[in-house]
């Protein structure tokens, strides 16, 4: 067993003797809650997991090639351009 796991152990046991100690269900479920915790710290560093998930990629949508469509013509249109008035 290396440091790292020998001290969050001894932290796991830390905190579970406060939780026996402790006064309210409250206090106990916060020590519960730091427990599970550090628990899920050392079966992620054992898997080798980072609990970070990997990015999403997200691949570019294929346009599909439009045919080359003549723009509408009107008669009260000014000019080509949106901005012509």
């Amino acid at each position: 067993m290396d440091i790292y796991s020998r001290k969050m152990l001894d932290k796991i046991e830390e905190l579970a003797s406060k939780a026996k100690q402790a006064g309210s269900e409250e206090k106990v479920q916060g020590y519960v809650i730091a427990i599970k915790a550090l628990c899920e710290v050392m079966v992620d560093e054992k898997t080798g997991s980072t609990g970070i998930s990997k990015p999403i990629t997200v691949s570019q949508p294929i346009m599909s090639a439009t045919p080359n469509v003549e723009p509408v013509k009107m008669d009260e249109a000014n000019g080509e351009s949106l901005f012509d008035f």
